[in-house]
Parts: structure tokens; C-alpha cells; sequence
């Protein structure tokens, strides 16, 4: 009777063991590096929803080349790390940009940490210009990636008008 019991018991602990597991990220490439929110003034939530339009997310990640891999390098020096966008809706959101968005082979090719730009800008499907003037985050890595940052959008028209 009490073994019985016991092995009704096994299904009930596999699934809430795989229940447990899915609630994190299975590897590290998929735990966010950079998490971004982007909140839009009422007037460009506004024109976005009009428009149906997306907001793109762009981010560049690089480096500063090490001696001996300036061959891989620009013209300024930088070694290329990555160039991922997240698409957003028009109501804006969070992106979340994981480290497998980085070409992390490339990592023993920069000296000092990661660097990043990001980007906010309209994504062009309804009008054919950019319509958004937002903050844009440039620096070290390390210094964006243990918060969520918040990046303010306006109208180009608003800020004009300011």
C-alpha cells in the first residue's frame, strides 16, 4: 500500500520539478544582459497608435581593440560586438536585449569592459521618416545592466517646440 502511494507520487514531483524549471531562464543566453523601458510622451503614444506604428529598440554593443587585433577592428578602433533591435508596439514597453544578442567570440579580442549604444527611433512602416527624438544611452556596459533603464520618447514636433 505505502509503496503504491509513493509511486503516485513520483508524476506529481516530476511535474512540479518541471514546473519550477520553466519559471527561469533554462541558460545564460537567455537571462536579459540590458533591459530597457521606453515610455513615450502622451503625444507620441498617441500618434503611434494613430499610425499603427512600431518602435525599434537598437543596440550596438563593441569594444576597443586589443594590440594585435586592430586588423578586426574600424577605422576608429572598435571591434564590432553585436548590432540586435527589438521590435516594440506602438504603446512602447520593455526590450529586453539578451547576451546572446553579443558575438561573445569576439570578447578576447576588446581591452576594458563592453560598451553600448542604444537607439529608440520609429520604425518607418507608416511614415517615412523617424517621428521620435528619445534619450540614447552610450558608455560601458556595467554601468546599464543591473536596472532596468528608462528611456524618455518625444515627438520630434514636441521637442521642436520647446
Amino acid at each position: 500500500m505505502k509503496r503504491s502511494y509513493l509511486f503516485s507520487l513520483i508524476p506529481v514531483l516530476f511535474i512540479i520539478g518541471c514546473a519550477q524549471r520553466n519559471t527561469e531562464p533554462k541558460t545564460l543566453q537567455e537571462k536579459p544582459l540590458m533591459q530597457l523601458q521606453v515610455d513615450l510622451s502622451p503625444q507620441a503614444r498617441e500618434a503611434l497608435l494613430k499610425g499603427n506604428e512600431s518602435i525599434i529598440v537598437s543596440a550596438s554593443w563593441y569594444g576597443w581593440a586589443l594590440l594585435g587585433k586592430e586588423n578586426a577592428a574600424d577605422e576608429v578602433g572598435k571591434i564590432d560586438l553585436g548590432r540586435p533591435q527589438i521590435l516594440l508596439p506602438p504603446s512602447g514597453g520593455i526590450a529586453r536585449f539578451t547576451p546572446s544578442t553579443l558575438k561573445s567570440e569576439r570578447l578576447n579580442w576588446i581591452k576594458g569592459g563592453i560598451q553600448v549604444n542604444v537607439n529608440v527611433y520609429s520604425a518607418r512602416h507608416h511614415w517615412p521618416d523617424n517621428i521620435l527624438a528619445c534619450d540614447v544611452i552610450d558608455g560601458a556596459l556595467s554601468e546599464y545592466n543591473r536596472k532596468t533603464e528608462v528611456l524618455k520618447c518625444l515627438l520630434i514636433s514636441e521637442q521642436q517646440s520647446r
